[in-house]
């Protein structure tokens, strides 16, 4: 039996035997999300006014999420979830709405097709912001006029891509270290063009923040996709802990309950 690890949601179901069984209940929506980029950054100035800027912790996201008034069968799978948690000891998943699907349809409608496999191309080492994307292996794919390009053919690298867009979320599977469950966001997305060494399936994304982990060469990229082969849809999701346990929720008089719900990401 498959324990659900993540929270319950319109696309997230839980049995009542706490597994993700299909055939289990959906969780509630969200009626609003408050995403916090907490990285703490010391900044001070000399006599002489110039600026001094650094890092002095990590970076994490804080989440808080907002329920609409909820019914019973609405509440129930949720709240025990949570309940089950303990609080911060014990971590799961949020699958945030708007970075489950793409941005770029073209892209969006590609990746979950199953068709393609994006991946890293060439190891990366923590503290980089810069990742290459790849569609595949090349070898195993025969014909180059297969491989998939992100941008159109005309003026390639000055048309928008048709990859990932900056404010897409990515995760990593690697099987190098499978303890990287580090969310990032994409500012940029650079394809092919005439000074870069890019192929023409390949997109260089910058990330933030930094990369808190190596990345293997070939680890697999999560992006709203699926495995060659395989029918689950991947999305990237934050691991997250509740800083507090849940301690109350309020029933109204037309039996409606209520709650919100603060997460820390969980690194």
């Amino acid at each position: 039996m498959a324990i659900q690890l993540t929270l319950p949601d319109p696309n997230f179901k839980r049995h009542f035997d706490g597994s993700d069984n299909a055939s289990g209940t959906v969780g509630p929506g969200f009626a609003s999300i408050k995403l916090t980029n907490d990285q703490k950054i010391l900044v001070s100035r000399t006599n002489s006014q110039r600026l001094l800027a650094r890092a002095v912790a990590g970076q994490k996201w804080n989440i808080d999420i907002n329920y609409h008034p909820m019914t019973r069968a609405e509440f129930e799978p949720v709240f025990n979830f949570l309940l089950a948690k303990q609080g911060p000891l014990t971590p799961f998943f949020v699958s945030l709405p708007q970075y489950r699907t793409p941005q770029n349809s073209t892209w969006a409608t590609s990746a979950a097709s199953g068709t393609i496999t994006p991946r890293v191309e060439g190891a990366v080492t923590a503290g980089a912001s810069q990742v290459i994307m790849q569609a595949f292996d090349h070898a195993s794919i025969g014909s180059s006029s297969t491989i998939p390009v992100w941008h159109p053919d005309t003026h390639p690298g000055y048309i928008y891509p048709n990859g990932p867009k900056p404010g897409d979320m990515i995760t990593f599977e690697d099987s190098a270290d499978t303890t990287h469950t580090k969310a990032y966001l994409i500012t940029s997305a650079e394809t092919k063009n005439e000074v870069n060494s890019l192929d023409a399936d390949q997109v260089q994304l910058t990330v933030t923040p930094p990369l808190a982990k190596n990345v293997a060469n070939h680890a697999h990229i999560v992006l709203g996709n699926k495995r060659q082969g395989v029918t689950t849809l991947l999305v990237p999701k934050v691991k997250v802990v509740m800083p507090q346990p849940i301690k109350e929720y309020s029933l109204n008089t037309d039996n409606l309950y209520s709650f919100n719900l603060k997460l820390e990401e969980y690194l």
